[in-house]
């Protein structure tokens, strides 16, 4: 790590790379700032590896280089920086050994109007001490572009980008790909992520050429980044994926014959032999797929789970899977049962569960035939066990209670993404309050494992299995086999428009994003409940689960205060989706100035602004941390507009709130 000089209003310092070096207007910061724009905390030092990257810590004025507003610049040269405007106050980095000399420029009117403009890593094509090295060819579905060293490659829908990908998963600026003095490095810029098979890519050193998925593992927009090196270091390369090849197929070889050894007989086909191998006791029959009697086994342990009232009548339904001849259900806690702790928004109880069995032909409808209630539940997990209780009635069943065969539980650490699944369930009765809520039979669909999800609270990199199976909301609690016809998982949520939007609609089915929980995740409470159960049980994961945010207006408000040329507002002009404010004579594009008027927030709250178009596309957004005060303010915030539009809209967004501040153009 290089020593870090930097200057700033007659004042210098010299940084290590031992930490993090703060700026801002606050006394505390290690480099204190003196321009009223600056915000308290306005930005970072952050030592990398050798070098050194300034990153704005979301201030409401901006970070500047070049003229450019930005979020983080790599400082691999004399590097100037601004603060609060184009024209703020600046300070001048400088790592050890750099020649003093004025830093390079930028076409600023080649950069597209939007807000925020996201980070020119370099300040120029080829940045300062970047070692000469090897292009780059970024190919897409498009066709492929070649870069020289030490470009800044930017990719995203923005048609601005040198690589435009025009995908809906894929963000405006998704990810830049930077020449640095080690090579390139590809950076992600988005929110919803860049993805290499099931690990998500933050940002990576490009040393071979790389596939990644932008916006989804499985169902975004895939680019490949290909480092371009000599010709002979290209063959050797693949020369060395040809021996590692190789040397796999001869150690698979290896490994029949030490088994042909030990006595085990083996089949070698060779040719189209389609005649099945006899099943006797040691010769191994390759598996063709989930079977008939399997998913027939399956079927019949499928259970319908409904909530009810005081009064019998439902409110909600669910679906489960019998896994004992005793009569325990394994399904969803929100479900079975809604109080569990852990389960958000927590609920209550129903004051009953019915259990319908699948009926054996496809077109009879499931009928109501026990009571249950349920033994033990992960409220974080969303899992819980059921016991049957009683018949439909509710009394107590005398003998066997003649159940289905029950499902036998997988191994869900053996599933790989493209495994084919199956899941079992009753999404058709999402909406249960009508008089013909039983009238449903089971519903059979299936699906490929799409990937493998992470959750803050749970210590395992297989809290879920993501998969394209079509399920919808009435499938909570319902299984998802194997092809061995094992339990594998249990489907408990779907990602849709509908189920994260305001429509809310009940059993629509999602086409990508089907979330199930994997069946090892349940052998702690499967063994409570096969010793009885414990109604008492608390998840072991619930310390860990993040607080929900808390409402970050509080007693706060905040409204529409219309628009300006000139960026002078007393917020006495409202403007709102019913009556917009008409600005007159402007040509865009131009820089405009949307006004709020503000009372009570905190300093410290997050926010964003969102430019859109009338339509409601985004066009750019900026994040800021409020520090105007908690007192009576008219905030005003400058938006590039661009040409084309015959309004627009500035949308202050603080937590869950949205504040739309309308303008149309005359």
């Amino acid at each position: 790590m290089s020593t870090l000089h930097a200057e700033v209003a007659g004042q210098s310092w010299d940084f290590d790379g031992q930490r993090v070096v703060t700026i801002g207007r606050d006394l505390g910061c290690d480099i204190v700032l003196s321009d009223p724009t600056a915000s308290r905390q306005h930005a970072q030092l952050r030592p990398e590896g050798a070098n050194w990257v300034l990153v704005d810590s979301g201030s409401s004025s901006g970070t500047w280089h070049n003229g450019v507003r930005v979020t983080e610049v790599r400082v691999s040269g004399r590097t100037a920086i601004r603060f609060g405007s184009a024209d703020g106050e600046e300070l001048v980095l400088v790592p050890a050994g750099t020649a003093q000399r004025p830093a390079a420029t930028v076409d600023v009117g080649a950069i597209p109007p939007g807000l925020a403009q996201t980070v020119l890593p370099g300040v120029g094509p080829i940045g300062p001490n970047y070692v000469s090295g090897p292009g780059l060819l970024v190919r897409t579905a498009d066709g492929a572009k070649r870069f020289p060293p030490g470009s800044v490659v930017r990719i995203g829908r923005d048609p601005a980008n040198e690589v435009t990908i025009e995908d809906p998963s894929v963000s405006r600026l998704h990810a830049v790909v930077e020449g640095r003095p080690d090579g390139w490095w590809y950076v992600d810029r988005s929110t919803a992520g860049t993805f290499e098979e099931e690990d998500r890519v933050s940002q990576r050193r490009l040393e071979h050429p790389t596939t990644l998925m932008l916006g989804h593992p499985t169902a975004g927009a895939e680019v490949e980044v290909i480092p371009i090196v000599e010709a002979g270091k290209a063959q050797k390369s693949i020369a060395k994926k040809k021996r590692r090849r190789t040397a796999a197929l001869v150690g698979a070889v290896a490994a029949a014959l030490v088994l042909a050894g030990g006595g085990v007989t083996a089949a070698l086909v060779l040719g189209g032999d389609d005649e099945e191998a006899p099943k006797d006791g040691n010769t191994a029959i390759a598996d063709d797929g989930l079977t008939t009697a399997e998913l027939d086994r399956a079927k019949l342990a499928s259970v319908l789970v409904i909530a009810v009232d005081e009064s019998g009548e439902p409110i909600y339904s669910g679906s489960g899977t019998i896994i004992s001849e005793d009569g325990l259900i394994l399904t969803n806690a929100h479900v079975g049962k809604p109080s569990a702790p852990g389960q958000l928004p927590p609920a209550e109880d129903p004051a009953g569960l019915l259990i319908a069995l699948t009926s054996a032909n496809d077109d009879v409808p499931a009928a109501a035939s026990f009571t249950a209630e349920p033994i033990v539940a992960d409220g974080v997990l969303d899992l819980a066990v059921l016991k049957i209780t009683g018949d439909a009635d509710g009394r107590p069943i005398d003998g066997d209670l003649d159940l289905p065969e029950p499902v036998a539980l997988g191994d869900s650490d053996e599933l790989r993404t493209g495994d084919e699944i199956t899941a079992l369930g009753f999404p058709a009765v999402a909406h249960v309050a009508s008089d013909d809520a039983l009238e449903s039979g089971l519903t059979v669909t299936r699906g490929v494992v799409s990937t493998f999800l992470t959750e803050a609270a749970v210590d395992s990199p297989r809290a879920w299995i993501d998969s394209d199976i079509r399920i919808g909301s009435g499938n909570s609690g319902g299984a998802s086999i194997n092809l061995e016809g094992e339990l594998v998982g249990i489907n408990s949520a779907v990602v849709t428009e509908a189920t994260v939007g305001d429509s809310g609609q009940g059993g629509s089915f999602t086409g990508g994003s089907a979330r199930i929980r994997p069946v090892n995740l349940t052998e702690e409470i499967v063994a409570i409940a096969e010793k009885g159960g414990d109604p008492a049980y608390v998840s072991p994961y619930l310390d860990d689960v993040p607080e929900p945010p808390a409402d970050p207006m509080g007693q706060a408000s905040a409204g529409p205060a219309g628009w300006s040329e000139d960026g002078e507002s007393d917020c006495s002009t409202p403007s709102t989706p019913a009556d917009p404010q008409q600005l007159d004579g402007v040509e865009l594009p131009a820089t405009l100035f949307a006004h709020f008027a503000v009372s009570g927030l905190a300093d410290g709250t997050a926010f964003a602004v969102e430019l859109r178009s009338p339509d409601g596309d985004e066009i750019g957004s900026l994040e800021g941390e409020w520090d105007l005060g908690s007192g009576d303010v008219c905030a005003t915030v400058g938006l590039d507009v661009p040409e084309g539009l015959d309004g627009a809209s500035a949308v202050l967004v603080i937590g869950d709130v949205e504040i739309e501040n309308p303008v149309v153009f005359e």
